[in-house]
Formats: structure tokens, sequence, C-alpha cells
């Protein structure tokens, strides 16, 4: 029988059934660690999962007046013990007893409060223990075959992160040698993923992160893609446009919990347009130059955009007949110049010296193969950027698919949904925000989109605006004129 923490009855609603701080100290009756249950004096909890960082990370702010921070004492060698979720829904397990509870590393921000001769506020910062244990450790050490092997590795070995946690891995299809040169584990780690390719889609380079569910290894596109097949399904829908009721035959006004649940509090678009960073950064078209040292050649190779594209999955590859059209990027030529941005390869140009036949068995991933995709897929992390503020739904991760909905912004009762932002997006980032004084959990939502729902319109003519005749005036004679 479900109890009331099992029941979402309104939003921003949240269990907190364990917030401990875990002493470096043994209790010396017990012969276990010193405890202390922090819940009453939290003001403020924020939680944090992002693909670009390896490991989660927090922050509590909290008022005590028990002088916690130097009687028990808070010295960043204790431990914190977590466990929340949304009711009803999968959440953070970190406990000492289910899962590995976060390693305190700081502790800031002390303020004595003007109003209490006893009270004080600060802040406990506090991390996933991997993150300690990546600080301590050196790896050196080759490792050959499959590079999800070296990174196994590195994650369960006691030498390095020594993680209990679960690991999920998308397979590669690179077989090579690498000597990791006296390097952290997540540095090492960082390195592989930049050598990594997918045994199934057309990507390169991988991500290493954690979320609530444990560390991964994989691709841009395994989080957009099922199987290698088909789209990976949208976890949740959000609306910038809701009605929060409905109504019953009785006349009833009724809370309807998952309809609110997709009401967007705020959003905010970042960089929806901005083409000149996009030329500089390579991610219409990139030049690179190879060198191998081994056969004593000079090879070059172009990057095309919108060749590329067609290639892989998008956050938009919905098995329509025009997926392959719905780039960021309209396909039309640069003003008079003849040429669409996809075909400008010496927008950014970049130069690597390699060398092949190192190892007799295994060979590195040629960098052609790896570089200029990454360095487009990194430029494309930065366009049609969504942030969303929403209520609390603790079973969306970091690499999860959304669907949002707004309308375009014109007069009418009805503006028709947006053909260029409006559908799936892929979370990038979240921000978990507890308050005790609201009593409510609140998100904010990262997220990006690499293809838009409706194509842009095309254009195979060049943009021509009336220009004067050239003119070269010659300073001086100039000059004479005036005089």
């Amino acid at each position: 029988m479900p109890t009331e923490s099992d029941i979402l009855d309104k939003v921003g609603k949240y269990n907190l059934s364990e917030l401990s701080i875990i002493s470096y100290r043994q209790d010396k009756e017990e012969s276990k660690p010193k405890f202390i249950d922090i819940k009453g004096i939290m003001l403020t909890m924020t939680l944090t999962e992002d693909i670009f960082n390896n490991s989660l990370s927090g922050a509590l702010t909290v008022y005590d007046t028990q002088d916690v921070r130097t009687i028990f004492p808070l010295t960043g060698l204790e431990r914190l013990s977590v466990k929340f979720n949304t009711p009803g829904l999968p959440g953070y397990d970190m406990t000492e007893d289910n899962g590995v509870p976060f390693q305190i590393y700081k502790v800031d921000s002390v303020r004595k409060d003007p109003n209490n001769d006893i009270g004080q506020f600060y802040k406990i910062y506090f991390c996933s223990p991997e993150m300690y244990n990546n600080q301590v450790a050196t790896v050196s050490k080759a490792y050959k075959g499959p590079i999800e092997n070296a990174v196994e590795d590195m994650v369960r070995s006691k030498k390095y992160l020594n993680s209990k946690k679960p690991l999920f891995i998308e397979e590669t299809k690179t077989n090579a040698k690498y000597v990791i040169p006296s390097l952290k584990p997540y540095k090492a780690i960082s390195f592989l993923c930049s050598q990594a390719i997918s045994g199934k889609y057309n990507n390169s380079g991988y991500r290493f992160f954690e979320t609530s569910q444990g560390f991964h290894f994989r691709s841009l596109e395994s989080m957009l893609a099922s199987g290698g097949a088909i789209a990976k399904p949208s976890m949740f829908n959000f609306q910038s446009q809701v009605n929060m009721v409905k109504d019953t035959d009785k006349g009833d006004e009724v809370k309807d919990i998952e309809r609110r649940m997709m009401a967007v509090i705020k959003y905010e678009f970042n960089k929806p347009v901005d083409t000149l960073t996009n030329i500089i950064d390579g991610f219409y078209a990139n030049k690179l130059i190879v060198h191998d040292a081994f056969n004593k050649t000079i090879k070059t190779h172009d990057f095309n955009y919108k060749d590329n594209f067609e290639k892989g999955y998008h956050t938009e590859t919905i098995g329509e007949d025009r997926d392959s059209d719905k780039q960021i990027m309209p396909n039309a030529q640069l003003n008079d110049m003849g040429k669409s941005l996809f075909e400008f390869a010496d927008s950014k140009k970049m130069v690597v010296t390699e060398t092949s036949k190192v190892h007799n068995d295994y060979e590195f991933v040629p960098t052609s193969d790896t570089l200029p995709k990454i360095v487009s897929q990194k430029a494309g992390y930065k366009n049609l950027n969504l942030s969303l503020l929403v209520y609390g739904n603790t079973n969306l991760n970091a690499g999860d698919i959304i669907n949002f909905t707004s309308p375009v912004m014109q007069p009418g009762e009805k503006p028709d949904p947006n053909p260029y932002t409006n559908g799936r997006y892929m979370i990038m980032a979240i921000k978990h925000t507890i308050s005790v004084e609201a009593q409510r959990h609140e998100m904010v939502l990262r997220c990006f989109k690499d293809s838009v729902r409706t194509p842009y319109p095309s254009e195979t003519d060049p943009l021509i605006v009336g220009r004067e005749k050239d003119l070269d005036v010659n300073v001086y004679e100039e000059d004479n004129l005036e005089i």
C-alpha cells in the first residue's frame, strides 16, 4: 500500500529521507563512524549532473545554532549521506547502506546571523568520492585492445577511481595500444574519449559523466538513438503554456499533476543564431592537415557539416523523409560567393603530426576520423541552447531526451507552434534545487538541439544585394584635389 511519501499530489513535492554527515572520527561505543542528521538545519540544497562534468556535485546552505562545523568538526574528510526523490519516482540514493555517500570537500561563506548571537549561515560543498580518488591517483600504464576495457579498469581499480557504482558502456570499434603517461584518471579517460569511435554510429568522441544511475561512457549519438536503428524516445514533455486545471463533470476544479509537471516556469534560449562564431569554431567546415612521420606524407582532409549530417542521428532524426534536411543552417549560398558555408574548409585549419606502425598489432585511430567531427560537434553543443526552469522530477537525467513546445510569438488566440525551436532536445545538465522554506523542488535543465523540427527553406540562387561600382582611390591624388 503506497504511503504519503509515494504519492505525488502537488508539483515540486520531494522526499528527503536522509541527509546526514558521517564523521571521519569513530564512535568508540558503537565501533562505527559518528554521524549527525542535518535535515533540521538545511535551508537549501543543490545537486548537479552534467555530461561535461565527470562527477556529481552540489552544495548545502545551512543555518546552524549549535556550531556543528566546529564541534563535530567539519574538516573536508567527512561524507554526506543523501537520499531524495520525487514521490513515486527513482532518485538519488547516495547513502552508506545502499549507495556511495558524497564527499564533503569545502565549507565556505560563513556569516553570523545579525539577529541571533549564536546563529550562523554557511555552505557545505560536496562531490562524488571518485573526484577525491581522481586527485590522489595517477595512471601510468599501457592499455591495448578496445578502449572501453581501459576505461573500465580505471573506474573499477582500487589504485584509481575505485568506484562501486554502475558503469554504462557503449562499445567502440577502437583497437589500439595507448600508453598513459602519468595522468589523473579523469584526464586519462578524457584522452581516451577523444580517441574512441562508436561501434554502431557515425560518431567520434565520447563523453564520460555521472548521473543518479551511475557512470556513463558513451557517444553523443547513443544518447539520441537506441540500438543504432531508431530514435531514442523522449522521457518527458514540457510546454511553455499549460492549463493548470481541468474541469470534471461536476464542475469542480481538480489538480492535474501530470499536466502541471509539464509546465515551464521560465525558459530562455541562448545562441539560437551565432553564425560567425560557428565559422570560427569550424562547425560548418574545417580542414585538417596530417603529417605522417613514418610514411613521410602530408594529407589534407576537408570536413563538410552537411555531408556528415546525413550520415548520423540527431535530435530530430525521427524517421521522416526530410530528416537529412533538418540542419540548423539552411542550404543556401553565402551572399554572391557561389558557395555555402559548408564548403569553406579554410575557415578553421588544423595541423597534426601522427605516426603509423608504432605498434605491430595495434593501430592508433587516424586523427582524420576523429578530430574534424569532434571540433564540429563541440561547436554544435553551443547552438540552440535552451534553459528551462521546471518543477522537480528525479526521473530525468543528463543525456535524456525531452520534448519542448512553445508557440510563435505573434498575436492570435491560438498561435502556431514554432516550427524551428519546438521539438526534441537533449539534456546536457540538470541542477536540482530544494528549498525547505518554500517546500519545493525545482530544476534548471540546460538543453540543446542539433537539428530543427521543420527544415529551413533552401535557396539555390545566391543573394545579390545592389552594390556600387568598385572604386579605388589614391590618397595622394585625393589630397591634391582638396588643396
